[in-house]
């Protein structure tokens, strides 16, 4: 109690599920990434959900990034970052919790119209390195380096991503001169004084410079810039890998190669990159993420302003490719991301509707990462699912479960039961209503807590809240299953239970409504080495009369009748917004769905029917050259080598490639691309088949764009 009490006094301004967890010492802050594991760094990021703009306070210094905002218009979310200008007083560095709640305890707001009755909301995010961080920000200036073009730009693609090779020959035009025009390396060595809060910008004329110092050796001129920083974990040294999953994507939206022989980019289409902190990958909860996200996007769309501005032109064509994303959420249009994004593309379509951002779809299909249970999957008052944790997972673990946005959760409660062995935690219950000592008017979402203990010992983290005030979340985190960084604490692993139960007088399900279940992605990014293993969920023990259906064929993709736990609605949470462009991926010999590619949502009705529900694909590209030649080229890391690329984040870019050339000819952004994927000869021809083909090929086909060799 005495925990639960200091917890909660100490991050009271702030605490959503995931910043309660990650930043204190007592919880999962131990496991998780090395910029928050290791101690406070005085330097920190955050979005602001709510009206205005936040300011300087007394304990508290603000920073905005480069903000794409037309005039007389408000943005509903805002990424900013902050600092404690008392910071190198060591009795501000104790806790680094307690630090960040004191600073927004105390922030203010410049809004013009806000009801002085509501309070904006705070999202933390991750730190940023003292490395990083820029002494002399020149805020609403342009690098003074940047060199127009000689003529003015058909179209711009911008690129957010790791690892982005910026040096690289794919990215020259014919006379030699870079493409990029402007890269932001927002976890780079900062210089003293700069157009961007933290990190590094790279212009033109600079990348230029620097391959005239090293025409043949790329690696010493990342290495000469402070590209690389193997002492620093936000950076690190992943340019002087043969591939990094920026390079692969940057070369696929943008680059020209022989790889590339049938769509080449054209000198009069510039290119705007952000590459994001390499351990944005590294959480396995997706938190901390946002506020660089989100800048990102800022600062392509400003820079592009400011290049059109050169020209005395309206905005230019634009297109975005993200290949970025995790996996639990909303799922609903209405998380921060999906509401920040849908705002700048609509705000900027105002100005010209060639404007895309495209985003995979995902790669859980297979994965058994989210489930959808309806009134009928209830026995009695409750439903019971379990959940496996995986041994020797190195990272924490994450479930959120959504209940539907007009429930009332009254008499609702969630238990979660540890595997029935010795020494294993007693049931953690939450009840699905706020504390009412956590219920201010400044204190963020209607809230609740609960520590899962063994002995003492907190391995886990219960919660409820109304996320964004609108729609009840209960999110559970549990930390390793094995003992690490000097921790004597661990999770017991194998199979977990999670019940949800009610009242007789509670609110039942309506028809239509479910309850979502997601988990985090928890596999282990190839470049990270966090040793993380996937949890996934079982699906629930149905009464008697569901288990008539014969089996299904091994070869169908799509089943007679979608199970509970199925990859249908496992889609990439971020690209939820109505207006994101979502790409599905196909298998190029074949043309069926690659197995592990996302679908949208699809659900069964009362009749037996099946429609769709949520974000859906619209176009499938290629991942996949054959089922024994999987991935697609793209380049490595330094000209003239070349990498293989996996998952639907490389079926994105292709898309985002294709639309950039047919914006910079004046054309449709989808001219040239095909009618949906035809059913596969294993499939059977009926509608609830049809339903969810459409859910996991969308609409349109984009044809390849590297050669298969």
């Amino acid at each position: 109690m005495y925990l639960k009490r200091a917890l909660e006094e100490r991050i009271d301004r702030y605490a959503g599920p995931y910043e309660r967890w990650v930043f204190s010492e007592e919880l999962g802050r131990p496991f998780a990434f090395p910029a928050i594991a290791q101690g406070p760094s005085g330097y920190y990021t955050a979005l602001m959900d709510g009206d205005g703009l936040p300011e300087d306070s007394e304990k508290m210094r603000v920073r905005l990034p480069p903000l794409w905002k037309p005039e007389h218009k408000s943005l509903k979310i805002t990424p900013f970052a902050f600092h404690d200008p008392q910071m190198n007083d060591p009795r501000r560095r104790v806790q680094q919790d307690t630090t960040v709640a004191r600073m927004l305890g105390s922030a203010r707001t410049r809004a013009k119209r806000r009801p002085a009755a509501i309070s904006p909301r705070f999202r933390v995010n991750f730190p940023v390195a003292p490395e990083s961080w820029v002494n002399d920000y020149q805020t609403g200036t342009a690098p003074s380096q940047w060199t127009p073009p000689t003529r003015k730009p058909k179209a711009i693609i911008g690129v957010i991503d790791d690892g982005l090779p910026f040096a690289h020959r794919s990215f020259l035009n014919t006379d030699g001169k870079t493409r990029i025009s402007h890269c932001w390396l927002q976890s780079g060595h900062a210089t003293q004084t700069a157009s961007v809060p933290f990190g590094r910008e790279f212009v033109n004329a600079e990348i230029d410079h620097l391959r005239q110092q090293f025409p043949s050796d790329e690696r010493q001129l990342y290495r000469h810039a402070k590209a690389t920083a193997p002492d620093m974990d936000e950076l690190g040294s992943h340019l002087m890998r043969h591939t990094t999953h920026g390079a692969h994507v940057l070369g696929l939206a943008a680059g020209n190669s022989s790889l590339f022989p049938d769509h080449p980019l054209e000198d009069d289409i510039l290119i705007i990159g952000v590459q994001l902190p390499n351990t944005i990958a590294w959480d396995t909860s997706g938190f901390g993420k946002e506020m660089y996200m989100l800048s990102a996007l800022h600062y392509i769309f400003e820079r592009a302003r400011r290049i059109a501005e050169h020209f005395q032109s309206p905005e230019l064509p634009l297109v975005v490719n993200f290949s970025y994303g995790w996996s639990a959420g909303r799922h609903d249009g209405n998380s921060e991301m999906a509401v920040a994004i849908e705002e700048l593309l609509k705000l900027r379509r105002e100005d010209q509707p060639a404007t895309e951002i495209v985003m995979p779809i995902g790669n859980n299909f297979q994965s058994r990462m989210h489930g959808r249970f309806s009134e009928q999957d209830f026995d009695g008052d409750k439903l019971t699912v379990q959940w496996h944790l995986q041994p020797d997972d190195r990272t924490s673990s994450y479930l959120e479960i959504w209940l539907p946005k007009t429930l009332d959760p009254a008499g609702y409660k969630v238990t979660l039961t540890a595997p029935d062995r010795p020494g294993a935690p007693a049931p953690t219950s939450i009840d699905v209503s706020p504390d009412m000592d956590l219920s201010g008017q400044d204190d963020g979402d209607p809230r609740r807590f609960e520590e899962i203990e063994v002995n003492g010992d907190v391995i886990g983290q219960m919660s409820a809240d109304k996320h964004r005030g609108s729609r009840w979340r209960i999110m559970i985190a549990l930390i390793p299953t094995i003992y690490r960084r000097d921790v004597t604490r661990k999770a017991p692993s194998g199979t977990w239970t999670v019940e949800v139960s009610r009242s007789a007088k509670s609110e039942k399900l309506d028809e239509g409504e479910d309850i979502m279940m997601w988990l985090q992605r928890d596999d282990d990014p190839s470049d990270l080495k966090t040793h993380g293993r996937q949890s996934y969920l079982i699906t629930p023990k149905l009464p008697q009369a569901a288990h008539s259906t014969p089996p299904e064929s091994p070869v169908r993709r799509y089943p007679a009748k979608v199970p509970n736990v199925s990859g249908f609605g496992a889609t990439n949470a971020v690209g939820t917004s109505p207006s994101t462009t979502r790409v599905s991926g196909y298998v190029l010999r074949s043309g069926r769905p690659s197995d592990y590619s996302g679908a949208g949502g699809v659900k069964e009705l009362p009749d037996g029917s099946y429609v769709s529900w949520g974000p859906q694909p619209e176009v499938s590209a290629v991942t996949d050259y054959s089922r024994i030649k999987p991935g697609i080229w793209s380049i490595g890391t330094t000209s003239g080598t070349r990498s293989k690329l996996i998952g639907t984040s490389a079926a994105a870019p292709t898309v985002a490639r294709l639309m950039v050339r047919n914006a910079a000819a004046n054309r449709p952004l989808l001219d040239g691309f095909g009618p949906e994927l035809d059913l596969p000869s294993t499939e059977t021809d009926d509608d609830t088949t049809l339903v969810q083909h459409k859910a996991c090929v969308g609409i349109h086909t984009a044809p390849p764009v590297t050669k298969a060799g």
